[in-house]
């Protein structure tokens, strides 16, 4: 699953509008009077009732109407059907619950209206919902009901999508590292584990290797392991996260330097695929185009 994880920039945010204006207000008409009318009018269209109708506390991660017209142009998203629409919908909704901006803490996961978990990740510059850009301060506030702008649709994986599984349902770009996985014995790690954030080459990559060099780590479980390790991360991680260019501890010990310059992002010198990424249960994954190799300086170089 394609991650959703670039803005171009942080959207503007009006400040809250008065409690007496809206603390008898209905959702829709919050939805409406704050300027989300095509969110409003999909729930109608799309007979969500209970969202409609609840009168119970509840946070809503609100698209805005450009990011639904980018939704009816886009090929992968356009003939989207009722019921899909409907789980993208329900995706936008915590119920039960009035988020504020305190409660926020980082990898807190919180349950929407269509039975999937958005993962809130708090970094030094931004704030994110699955890989999605917010500002966590209020558009628009009432009693009960709590409005975040977001200016894309967040992306949620199906159940059991765990990072292993992930890259084994791309065995088109992540075939030998799927197999090197397995050989090092890191795939439970991957399936359980976490949240890590993995740094996956892409067969490509793997191919740029001496051949014997890459036939002798298939052949030595422990050394494969060892590279593999510098190439995960502790944490959930998405482009929003890389914005200071940080450097992350990986498992093996050593650091991972980020260097993020505009929309161009490297991880110890090798490109990130900005393009390529995935979301996983437990985690998030990068596409690289470079094995990330261990070096006496306890960091890792490339290949």
């Amino acid at each position: 699953m394609k991650l959703l994880i670039i803005t171009v920039a942080l959207v503007a945010f009006s400040t809250a509008m008065p409690t007496t204006d809206t603390s008898t207000s209905s959702m829709l008409e919050l939805l409406t009077n704050s300027g989300f009318t095509e969110l409003a009018e999909a729930l109608i269209h799309h007979n969500m009732t209970d969202i409609i109708n609840t009168n119970d506390a509840m946070t809503i991660f609100a698209p805005t109407n450009e990011a639904f017209h980018h939704l009816r142009e886009n090929r992968w998203t356009r003939n989207l059907t009722h019921d899909m629409m409907v789980k993208v919908l329900g995706r936008l909704f915590v119920l039960h619950r009035k988020l504020l901006p305190t409660d926020v803490r980082n990898e807190m996961m919180v349950e929407t209206a269509s039975q999937e978990k958005l993962r809130l990740n708090i970094y030094p510059k931004v704030r994110t919902v699955n890989g999605i850009i917010v500002v966590m301060e209020p558009n628009v506030q009432s009693d009960k009901v709590i409005i975040y702008k977001v200016n894309r649709f967040p992306t949620s994986p199906a159940p059991g999508r765990d990072l292993f599984e992930m890259l084994n349902r791309r065995k088109d770009r992540f075939s030998t590292l799927s197999r090197a996985i397995e050989v090092a014995n890191l795939k439970e790690t991957l399936k359980t584990g976490g949240p890590f954030t993995l740094f996956a080459p892409t067969n490509d990559a793997f191919k740029a290797l001496p051949e014997a060099k890459l036939a002798k780590l298939m052949d030595t479980p422990a050394d494969l392991k060892s590279i593999l390790l510098g190439h995960i991360v502790n944490g959930t991680y998405f482009l929003g996260g890389f914005m200071t260019s940080p450097d992350l501890r990986n498992l093996m010990g050593g650091f991972n330097h980020i260097l993020a310059t505009g929309t161009n992002i490297t991880v110890n010198g090798t490109r990130i695929i900005i393009r390529d990424g995935m979301i996983a249960e437990n985690g998030a994954i990068h596409s690289i185009d470079s094995v990330l190799l261990p070096t006496t300086s306890n960091t890792t170089t490339t290949v």
